[in-house]
């Protein structure tokens, strides 16, 4: 599982510079949560792409394996 106090989700924006792409990570609980944070900026213009992933996995987990526990 994970540590007490780990954060669920990491979402890492990439934002447009002059001086090249720069990746901005955050740690949520809850994926709602992006969305105040992408308002708060910067601008949504310079917003290259944001990835989500899933920060509890402790074991490769399949479609497979989920649908069997």
């Amino acid at each position: 599982m994970s540590e007490v106090g780990a954060k669920r989700w990491t979402a890492v924006a990439e934002y447009r510079t002059e001086h090249g792409v720069v990746d901005v990570h955050h740690d949520i609980d809850e994926i709602d949560e992006l969305q105040d944070i992408l308002e708060r900026g910067p601008h949504w213009g310079a917003l290259v792409k944001c990835t989500i992933t899933y920060a509890w996995s402790d074991e490769p987990l399949t479609v497979e394996k989920a649908e069997a526990a």
